[in-house]
């Protein structure tokens, strides 16, 4: 573009220099031609009749001056060997040497000689006139061919130029263009491959520069927008998971499935694990119930039975990476919550709260489950109260009654001298309704029975301590089920059933010592054991007045034990009861996914 505008430029003020030196040509070329006429006329004055001496002089002056003309010698080259000068040095040296004289009349010349040098004159003018015109000719020609190379030159940068603009300038911004495209599209990953130090190269390399941090925000965007969607998410999970939770655990009972189910469903969401929940009573040496996501075994940090260092807060030294949550509420604590990670990632602040409230929703449940229990227990009290009153109130009145009808009958046998098989008769009917007056006593103490808020262990030493001053009788409680809940309705079968054992050791075994002892395995199956040195069975557990034994084997079958009665080699009897508490076989029967229960 510039080599154009400078050819335009140089063409214009070439037309201008050519021009303005030709602009006096035509001046000179008339009158160089007006000194012909000038000279015919002093021709014609000096032959003709009418020749005067100033009329001749006039236009011989006029010859002079217009022979002398800047128009004409402006018009001379500077060059003094040109055609041009030598042809007007001629002139001159002719007109001032031999014509000028001559027409003067100083010259006594023929007229025919003088018209002979005045046509040789103007021939000589002719010729001036002609290379006059032939410059001004040549000045032109130049100006074409000024104007014809600044043309070409002008056509050949203007295709030079188009060249370059199709091999150099097009696809450039064809690649630029397809760059900008694909950014409009959110394509940033486009690059020009342009690289020339001119304009297009700094605007390739702009719009590289601007791909590059467009793709490093866009790239930084999308991560903040995956890392929202995935907290969001999380948070769906979480909500999801506590709400599930929270409907699920309602008031359940330790060992259910949901337990199972919940910390399955945190190890999920956290992507941690395993994750084991060990509830134990307060103070106790060793947890009563453990779940783990880790299956049916124990983790690898686990030390069962030594379960104090994990429930007072401590650690051993082979499990240095477990968070610890504790499993209270309200100032009661029911467990811990353990989480094994990764040793290189501990948990971040959202797995700590989320296990947190985990671990808050299962103390609420197990607190909502022993309310519930201690509900049914004072229901089933106040039921068992009802019977027994009514009991009193029916039964047991008509028992006195007609146990003071057998004794007058028995008086007025005797008064009457009855026969012995009346008396026998008589003796026996007094005998059976004494019998079932004493158990009745004792069935009604039994349904008046009271289970505190402080469970079984309580009455055990309530009954132990009746029962002591009932036949004077050393009774030795052992009891080791701190570690082992029963529900409502097995600590009142397990109660009876110590109950009826020590009344028949205090009516029957004529014993001094008692034992009553109450342990529990590492799988968690319930011992009882009442052993006294009394005289043994003697065979007499299955007769028909002993129907205590047949209510203990009930009992028993309701746990879903086993009742034995043995007589053990030291002398005495022994009555032992196991079973599974319900809280151990609900645990141990519950589906495991992809496994069998």
């Amino acid at each position: 573009m510039a080599g154009i505008v400078l050819l335009a430029l140089t063409s214009m003020l070439g037309s201008i220099i050519i021009a303005d030196t030709a602009s006096g040509d035509a001046a000179a070329i008339n009158r160089a031609g007006a000194l012909r006429m000038q000279a015919y006329r002093l021709l014609a004055t000096r032959l003709g009749d009418d020749d005067t001496a100033g009329q001749r002089t006039d236009r011989l002056a006029e010859l002079d001056r217009s022979l002398a003309s800047p128009l004409i010698t402006e018009r001379l080259p500077d060059d003094p060997r040109h055609a041009l000068n030598r042809q007007y040095r001629t002139i001159v040296e002719q007109w001032r040497e031999a014509l000028r004289p001559m027409l003067r009349g100083a010259s006594a010349s023929p007229p025919a000689a003088i018209a002979a040098r005045v046509d040789d004159f103007v021939a000589r003018i002719d010729r001036l006139v002609g290379l006059l015109q032939r410059e001004a000719e040549a000045r032109l020609q130049r100006l074409r061919l000024l104007q014809g190379i600044i043309l070409f030159l002008t056509l050949g940068l203007v295709f030079l130029a188009m060249y370059r603009l199709a091999t150099e300038v097009i696809p450039p911004l064809r690649d630029l263009l397809d760059v900008v495209d694909r950014s409009r599209r959110g394509d940033f990953s486009g690059h020009t491959r342009y690289a020339a130090d001119n304009e297009l190269g700094l605007l390739s390399r702009t719009i590289n520069q601007m791909n590059d941090s467009l793709s490093r925000i866009y790239g930084q965007l999308e991560a903040r927008v995956e890392a929202k969607t995935a907290e969001l998410e999380r948070s769906n999970e979480t909500l999801r998971l506590l709400y599930q939770a929270a409907r699920r655990l309602n008031g359940a009972p330790p060992g259910d499935a949901s337990y199972r189910e919940v910390l399955d469903a945190l190890a999920a969401v956290t992507g941690l694990g395993p994750i084991t929940l060990c509830l134990a009573r307060a103070d106790a040496e060793r947890a009563y119930l453990r779940l783990s996501t880790h299956g049916d075994d124990c983790p690898d940090f686990c030390r069962a039975p030594a379960c104090k260092p994990c429930l007072d807060g401590g650690q051993h030294d082979a499990a240095p990476w477990v968070y610890r949550v504790s499993v209270s509420e309200a100032g009661r604590d029911y467990g811990v919550l353990l989480l094994q990670y990764p040793p290189s990632t501990p948990p971040q602040r959202w797995q700590r709260d989320l296990v947190e409230t985990i671990a808050g929703l299962i103390a609420t449940s197990i607190s909502l489950s022993q309310g519930y229990a201690e509900q049914r227990r004072l229901a089933l009290m106040d039921e068992r109260a009802v019977i027994a009153r009514e009991l009193h109130d029916s039964l047991a009145q008509s028992l006195s009654y007609l146990k003071i009808q057998v004794a007058r009958l028995q008086a007025r046998a005797r008064q009457t001298g009855a026969d012995a098989d009346t008396e026998a008769i008589v003796d026996e009917l007094r005998g059976g309704l004494n019998a079932a007056y004493r158990q009745l006593r004792e069935l009604l103490g039994t349904f008046r029975l009271k289970m505190t808020e402080a469970g079984l262990e309580a009455a055990l030493e309530e009954t132990v301590r009746e029962f002591v001053h009932r036949g004077e009788l050393a009774i030795r409680l052992d009891d080791r089920l701190d570690h082992c809940p029963l529900s409502p309705d097995e600590e009142v079968h397990v109660l009876q059933i110590v109950r009826e054992a020590l009344s028949n050791v205090v009516h029957h075994a004529r014993a001094s010592h008692c034992e009553v002892g109450l342990t529990a395995d590492d799988a968690g199956r319930v011992t009882v054991r009442i052993r006294d040195d009394g005289i043994g069975l003697g065979g007499r557990s299955g007769q028909p007045d002993h129907y205590g034994t047949i209510i203990m084997r009930e009992r028993a079958a309701g746990l879903g034990g086993q009742l034995e009665l043995l007589e053990p080699a030291g002398g005495g009897t022994e009555i032992r009861l196991r079973f599974t508490p319900r809280l151990h076989r609900e645990t141990t029967t519950t589906p495991r996914p992809g496994g069998t229960p």
